[in-house]
């Protein structure tokens, strides 16, 4: 009988190998693959059918030390474990890992396990960033609510004493001076209530109903085009199977935006030939956001070929006042984490010289 991790042990349950979350390949002497769990299955994407005497490096790139040492486990009878393993699986960027190798059977086959570490080191990472963004937010809540108050107070102020100048006339150089004080105290209240208003975040509720992502898409690949000029090139690169999602289509946009704007105020600042952002939108599969795995997920990218974003501040750039600008309130950021998190979804960050990604993932479970 062909070897099989589901007749290898016939005195446990055919489908226990099944139920594991860690991927396991059974492999031969050549290091072929002679059988599939459902978690490599999934890794791999291939059933066990397709992956049957395949070569293992056809479908995990591994360094060659590795397969030699693969090798050298199934003769010498010896298990092993690599830790921290850089790997390219086909559907994947390069992912870090942990193996441990079996010899089972006598030595005849290889039972190869893979613990993927990204998804794990993301999942805490996220967590992590997630608590600290609470603990901004709520913090920049607090203390927007406190200068807010006396800001009023300020302004009314300023009013009062802008009517009382003017009917001292007896002086009209002096009362104009006196304005002007008065003109300026109002003003800059203004800004401050304006910024105050936008670190309290979007005041309305978020109202879903069945949208095109795309519809949104197109709206703000105008304005960014008309802001644009002719230096930078928008490209439009959808994904015309994806479904209607419901969700707020002027949230959504204003996220887009937000972020869009990000990448043309980078591409001016730091002009390069060619440079250009991209819209795309795709499907992923098995996606996790925060404690929940989602069977189908909308990704919106919107990459530039800008200079990047510096490493300093990489990994609080979703934080209320964190920015590399010196005009820059570091608000656009946070406003667009705030609005996806009330879609139940996700923004990611890759970003390195020439190239910079920001991911929406919006669930779509229960759409239409």
């Amino acid at each position: 009988m062909p070897m099989s991790l589901h007749n290898s042990h016939r005195t446990q349950p055919a489908n226990l190998v099944d139920q594991l979350s860690t991927a396991v390949i059974l492999l031969d002497q050549q290091l072929h693959i002679q059988d599939l769990n459902q978690a490599a299955q999934t890794l791999l994407l291939m059933s066990s059918q397709q992956a049957h005497g395949t070569a293992l490096e056809q479908v995990l790139q591994l360094e060659p030390r590795l397969l030699a040492q693969f090798k050298a486990s199934l003769s010498q009878g010896q298990s092993f474990t690599s830790r921290e393993v850089k790997v390219k699986l086909a559907g994947h960027p390069v992912m870090l890992i942990d193996l441990t190798g079996t010899p089972i059977e006598d030595q005849q086959y290889l039972a190869l396990e893979i613990q993927t570490l990204d998804r794990f080191s993301r999942l805490s990472r996220g967590e992590l960033m997630h608590s600290r963004r609470q603990s901004s937010a709520n913090l920049v809540r607090n203390l927007a609510h406190e200068i807010k108050n006396p800001l009023g107070g300020i302004r009314g102020a300023a009013q009062l004493l802008e009517r009382e100048i003017e009917t001292q006339l007896d002086n009209p150089k002096a009362c104009q001076e006196l304005q002007e004080y008065a003109h300026v105290i109002i003003s800059e209240a203004d800004r401050l209530r304006d910024l105050v208003d936008r670190l309290l975040g979007p005041q309305r509720q978020t109202q879903k109903q069945s949208s095109n992502i795309h519809q949104v898409l197109d709206k703000t690949y105008k304005l960014l085009a008309a802001e644009a000029g002719n230096q930078i090139q928008l490209i439009k690169d959808y994904d015309p199977s994806l479904p209607e999602l419901m969700l707020d289509a002027n949230q959504l946009m204003q996220v887009f935006l937000n972020i869009g704007r990000n990448a043309l105020q980078a591409l001016q600042e730091n002009p390069t030939q060619a440079a250009s952002i991209r819209l795309q939108t795709r499907a992923a599969r098995r996606f996790t956001i925060g404690n929940h795995n989602h069977r189908l997920v909308c990704r919106v990218s919107i990459c530039d070929n800008g200079p990047g974003i510096s490493p300093d501040i990489k990994d609080e750039i979703f934080f209320p006042m964190i920015t590399h600008r010196a005009q820059g309130t570091g608000l656009g950021l946070s406003i667009a984490q705030n609005l996806v998190a009330q879609h139940n979804g996700l923004i990611e960050c890759d970003s390195k010289p020439g190239n910079t990604c920001f991911h929406i993932y919006i669930p779509m479970e229960g759409q239409p």
